[in-house]
């Protein structure tokens, strides 16, 4: 493919009436169709065009036909079930990063299917990501959702709270999360963890989200734990298939690769590498249950 396309696998949806031209992603390439809103189109690339109201995303098609992006809604790729089994997307619907993840161009990401970031906003009872901000911002004048974690320690949760609060400053409409991970020699305890828990509820009046991977599993055993259980579930698991501590039935968001990945505009850290996270429903779907 030319330099500034990117394949992906889906479907978009026209929302007004748009040209179909042939060749190149160009407002000088021949119209060779009108798509009528609300047609269905497959497409197999994005493309870096001609620009058109400051946009100069293209949808590409497998006969060399091209759509502007911006007279179209998300790419719509097939999901899996829940669960952990089914196909998983080219591009996924949820990426996570933190300061160290090259981020270039998020309206890019969100003209490949990505619908929402969730970035690293403090650690302990002192660490800030100094690019949360900036990107909050990127994130949202690209209509992606947006999330904020805290990375757990050892240290005081009250304390680690205060400063994911003060940072995150999360609105009614922000994501929050506990990244619940081995941390060595600075361990969170799962009584930490449950504080943590206990005192974000009790301050946004709403649950966060746990994200776990075996750490969980071994912590709480067999055992099914109503508290833990009654937040949704990010689970970390590199596998083919998830399998989740009995306290869920199933995953809320899987994180099935922090691997290689080509995704538009988040080319990850140095090697390549992407936080990648499936979610089981429709993009409208997600955006629902959100922040929630």
């Amino acid at each position: 493919m030319a330099a500034g396309t990117t394949p992906v696998t889906g479907t978009v949806r026209a929302t007004t009436l748009v040209n179909l031209r042939h060749g190149a992603p160009s407002l000088g390439a021949p119209v060779v169709g009108k798509l009528a809103a609300g047609t269905v189109v497959p497409v197999t690339s994005v493309a870096v065009g001609d620009a058109v109201q400051g946009n100069a995303l293209w949808y590409g098609t497998t006969d060399q036909n091209f759509l502007w992006s911006g007279g179209c809604d998300a790419l719509q790729t097939a999901a899996g079930t829940g669960g952990g089994s089914g196909t998983r997307p080219r591009i996924p619907m949820v990426v996570d990063v933190y300061h160290r993840s090259i981020v270039r161009d998020l309206a890019a990401a969100k003209a490949a299917g990505v619908q929402g970031i969730i970035h690293k906003a403090t650690t302990g009872t002192s660490g800030r990501d100094e690019l949360y901000d900036d990107r909050r911002i990127a994130a949202q004048k690209a209509g992606l959702l947006w999330g904020a974690y805290h990375w757990g320690t050892a240290l005081l949760p009250a304390q680690q709270v205060e400063n994911f609060l003060g940072w995150a400053k999360p609105d009614d409409d922000t994501l929050v999360a506990l990244d619940y991970e081995p941390s060595p020699n600075n361990q969170m305890t799962l009584d930490g963890a449950r504080e943590f828990l206990e005192r974000i509820q009790e301050k946004l009046g709403r649950r966060a989200v746990l994200y776990s991977g075996h750490l969980i599993k071994e912590e709480l055993g067999a055992q099914i734990d109503p508290f833990f259980g009654a937040h949704r579930l990010w689970l970390a698991q590199y596998t083919a298939t998830a399998t989740v501590q009995p306290s869920w039935k199933t995953y809320w968001l899987w994180q099935y690769s922090d691997g290689a990945a080509t995704i538009p505009g988040i080319p990850g850290d140095g090697a390549g590498h992407v936080d990648q996270n499936h979610y089981a429903g429709s993009a409208e779907q997600l955006a629902v249950e959100w922040a929630r």
